[in-house]
């Protein structure tokens, strides 16, 4: 599943790239994310998510691996995890590109590429798209919240 969301905030390009090596701070944006562990900077994390999709309490325990970074212009993660006890996998891969539209202002280009397998799977591929969809909206529009305020 692909899907594609773009923001503006009203920060500098410098500060919107920093803003995405702030671990937690980001992680804070994506919902159900119950924690994040930086093991090398700017490389490596763990990171723990929970969230009901369907009748499902899912828990996964993700590897986040830093693919590629462009400073100021792009950064491509992927995340890799299960939930084990309900025998279900998932692939995130996440592309971040920036471009500066002013002295104080970012377009950030977001793109998720998703893969759910095993028995969340079985909800079908509407349900499963429909909760993907809703969680990239919201991570997207947190992380507008998060540069528009004080950081």
């Amino acid at each position: 599943m692909h899907f594609e969301e773009e923001i503006r905030v009203p920060v500098s390009l410098n500060e919107a790239w920093d803003f995405l090596w702030q671990a937690e701070r980001l992680a804070a944006c994506l919902p159900g994310c119950k924690s994040v562990q930086e093991l090398e900077p700017r490389k490596r994390y763990k990171a723990q998510v929970e969230d009901h999709v369907g009748p499902f309490r899912v828990h996964f325990d993700l590897d986040v691996v830093v693919e590629a970074s462009e400073p100021k212009e792009h950064v491509r993660l992927v995340a890799t995890g299960q939930d084990r006890r309900l025998g279900a996998s998932q692939r995130v891969a996440l592309d971040v590109r920036l471009k500066g539209a002013g002295p104080q202002e970012t377009i950030l280009n977001v793109n998720a590429d998703v893969e759910i397998l095993g028995k969340i799977a079985t909800l079908g591929q509407f349900v499963v798209k429909r909760k993907v969809k809703e969680i990239v909206s919201r991570f997207t529009e947190n992380v507008r919240m998060q540069l528009q305020s004080p950081g």
